[in-house]
């Protein structure tokens, strides 16, 4: 049973469960499934949330596994997505979700990206889209994901509402994402500065399957060791 400062945003409650790990018998992992016809909170998900209080000035080390099964893994698709992690926006002071009337996207998230080859990748994103504004930049780790592994994400990331002082910095299995291109002199770099904060109201904690309209097929997802830690910066 997950504790109870998670919330969810299922289809059913079936779709989250606590079940034997699948390449270790003794110990139980998360398992978060998503059908093809799930529809919750406004899209096609199966979320786990938190609301955390890291807001304006805050620093945040989080990190989780993830496993994709082999079932994951399909060649009859045309090119998708799915989200299995993001820190999304709240509405901004005075508002709620039926007055706030603005449209954005994450300001924090991960995604698998494939192809219609069956290529599978995983994808940091980071920054601010909202009407005219548009400043998200991608990351993209240099391998393809592989089923039936245990990888572990983690991320620090400071909170902020400009650009020259929020950051995130990623990894994979304690090694940096490499390959997001500074525009100002074309250099690699680890720490990527982007604002992260569309109002002074925390972001909060997503984790599970969210998809894009190209699917085929159902899928699961393994999560196991999330860890979460914050402190104000000096």
């Amino acid at each position: 049973m997950l504790d109870s400062f998670w919330t969810k945003e299922v289809a059913d409650a079936s779709r989250d469960s606590i079940v034997i790990d699948p390449l270790n018998d003794k110990k139980r992992v998360l398992k978060v499934e998503l059908k093809l016809s799930d529809y919750a909170s406004g899209g096609i998900r199966s979320e786990i949330l938190m609301h955390p209080k890291d807001s304006f000035g805050y620093r945040t080390h989080y990190s989780f596994k993830f496993l994709l099964p082999e079932s994951f893994f399909k060649k009859d698709e045309p090119k998708g997505w799915y989200i299995i992690h993001q820190w999304h926006d709240a509405p901004a002071p005075g508002f709620n979700w039926k007055t706030y009337n603005r449209k954005t996207q994450p300001p924090v998230h991960l995604l698998i990206e494939h192809n219609s080859d069956g290529d599978y990748f995983l994808d940091f994103k980071t920054g601010l889209e909202i009407g005219e504004i548009k400043e998200i930049v991608s990351s993209r780790w240099s391998e393809k994901l592989e089923p039936n592994r245990w990888d572990t994400f983690s991320c620090d990331i400071l909170w902020s509402l400009y650009n020259n002082d929020g950051y995130a910095e990623p990894k994979l299995d304690d090694n940096f994402f490499k390959n997001w291109i500074n525009p100002k002199d074309s250099t690699l770099v680890h720490k990527i500065y982007r604002r992260n904060m569309y109002n002074i109201i925390p972001n909060y904690f997503k984790f599970g399957l969210y998809r894009s309209g190209n699917e085929k097929h159902d899928r699961t997802i393994y999560f196991d060791d999330f860890r979460h830690e914050s402190y104000r910066e000096k």
